[in-house]
């Protein structure tokens, strides 16, 4: 792995910590933002750090004509190294490697205090998380910027929970070594074993990542489970119902904050550039249309059709389990899951009934 620092970036806190860890013969230094030149004679992986100076704290930008469950994001870092074929990312970025901002001690963590601070004292719970433009984990070991946040979370006493969304499988070392708090989730990104080993390159395997998860939950820590993307494929819904057979007889529902499903989904960029760096991958070879949105998703009917099968087993207790959709329509919210949800408030609110049950009991 490099380690590519811009010029600019030296004087941050969050640099010198990652320069500390890493091997000095794996850091460079260039002008990030002039030399796209430069970037290219690195070789990848690489991590580049720059400062930012966009929003770090963000509304998640959800979809147009579907229900968002009102995520607010910690906007950390950009890319992923773990190789996804089916990752939105790929569309979103063109550049390479992973991009991690210096000034987000400096910076970062003084608005998002503010944005913590205000809510507040309004009484209005917050739901964050860094998992949007990044996984939250994979260069845990490097920046430390998910340990920086969870002692912020200790410090500052926010009514807010902070998610961790990840596809990696930390020890029980790493949890050990953090103060445990009930508002910080631990969540996992699950899919069939099928997916997995076809469509997720350098992830940790489903059993890894549920020996993680118990990690986490020794500990002290809450958890989230986030079936996204749900690729359809012969059988397929079968299997999504045995993960989450496996998700409901091993983790107990009241450690549970939430968990999400959600259908393959993406921009029309995407079809384009995947295949290309996936050549083997089968995703985009299926009948999909035009959402409302503009994305391409499967057909509604299909799309209802497989929720249906794949909770069909747990259809006695539904209401018991903490579902919810993610970036579904109101006909999907009604027909699968019986909520006749018009608007993306009620969607939050259910997720605000979540985490209070889960992490504030």
């Amino acid at each position: 792995m490099k380690i590519v620092f811009d010029e600019k970036a030296v004087n941050f806190r969050l640099t010198n910590e990652i320069l500390k860890r890493a091997h000095p013969s794996s850091i460079n230094s260039l002008d990030v933002e002039k030399s796209h030149e430069g970037e290219k004679q690195v070789e990848e992986p690489v991590v580049f750090i720059t400062p930012y100076k966009g929003a770090f704290v963000k509304k998640c930008p959800g979809t147009k004509h579907y229900l968002c469950c009102g995520y607010i994001i910690f906007h950390f870092a950009e890319n992923c190294p773990l190789g996804c074929s089916y990752c939105i990312l790929q569309a979103y970025f063109n550049k390479p490697g992973f991009r991690i901002w210096a000034n987000l001690i400096e910076d970062g963590l003084t608005s998002l205090h503010s944005f913590l601070k205000e809510r507040t004292e309004k009484g209005e719970l917050t739901r964050l998380g860094t998992g949007e433009f990044t996984d939250s984990l994979v260069f845990e070991a490097l920046t430390g910027v998910a340990r920086t946040l969870i002692e912020f979370w200790i410090e500052t006493d926010p009514f807010a929970v902070l998610e961790l969304k990840t596809k990696t499988a930390p020890s029980s070392a790493f949890y050990s070594e953090l103060p445990s708090d009930k508002r910080i989730i631990f969540a996992w990104s699950v899919n069939t074993e099928r997916i997995i080993e076809k469509e997720e390159k350098h992830t940790a395997s489903l059993k890894a990542r549920f020996q993680s998860a118990e990690e986490a939950l020794k500990h002290g820590f809450s958890l989230a489970f986030h079936f996204d993307p749900i690729i359809l494929y012969e059988g397929g819904e079968a299997e999504y119902s045995k993960v989450l057979e496996e998700i409901l007889n091993r983790f107990p529902l009241n450690r549970i904050a939430w968990i999400s499903l959600g259908m393959l989904r993406f921009p029309p960029e995407l079809k384009e550039v995947a295949p290309k760096n996936f050549p083997k991958t089968k995703v985009y070879a299926d009948e999909f249309i035009r959402g409302l949105d503009q994305k391409y998703r499967y057909f509604i009917d299909r799309r209802i059709k497989a929720y249906k099968k794949i909770l069909e087993p747990f259809k006695k207790y539904l209401n018991e389990i903490p579902l919810y959709f993610c970036m579904e329509g109101k006909r999907v919210w009604q027909e699968v899951l019986g909520k006749p949800f018009h608007t993306s408030e009620e969607v939050a609110k259910l997720l605000d009934s979540y985490a209070k049950r889960t992490c504030f009991s």
